[in-house]
């Protein structure tokens, strides 16, 4: 299934997503957006992408996941290996920090499809190389994206 997001100027602003744009507007750090499948989850990824000011930064578990939604891996950009994490072996703070310093807002799609230890590694790795050290997630504003009831974890 392939799946295109349309032209953000296309878009009807719901009441549900405005919730979400008041929310990311507001700097609420943690925000979780479910639904079932053609419910708007991905258009309203593309929306953000294109109107938020300031880097927005789209990852999923999969490939074929990120390609949908127009990112990239979990596992490239946060430069983990494609196993179990252990933090003191896979966690490492990286010279050239600029790169996660200046994230605005992570979206993490099909969160179903992504395990604990992952989601711990994404912390970890921003509190390393991200803005603020001893905030989750190194301060960077997190959006969840997906439904619970679709897809276990990979």
């Amino acid at each position: 299934m392939t799946t295109t997001i349309p032209d953000a100027n296309s878009i009807e602003i719901t009441s549900e997503y405005q919730e979400v744009i008041d929310a990311i507007e507001r700097h609420d750090p943690y925000i979780f957006v479910s639904g079932k499948a053609g419910t708007g989850k991905t258009t309203l990824i593309g929306y953000l992408r294109e109107n938020i000011h300031g880097n927005v930064v789209v990852v999923a578990p999969t490939g074929v996941a990120a390609l949908q939604v127009k990112g990239v891996t979990i596992h490239s950009f946060f430069r983990l290996p494609p196993r179990l994490i252990f933090p003191e072996e896979d966690i490492k703070p990286l010279k050239d920090k600029r790169l996660y310093k200046d994230i605005r807002l992570l979206i993490i799609d099909e969160i179903s499809m992504v395990r604990v230890d992952v989601v711990d590694a994404i912390d970890l790795f921003l509190r390393a190389n991200g803005p603020h050290k001893s905030e989750p997630f190194g301060g960077i504003q997190v959006m969840f994206v997906g439904d619970l009831f679709q897809l276990p974890p990979v």
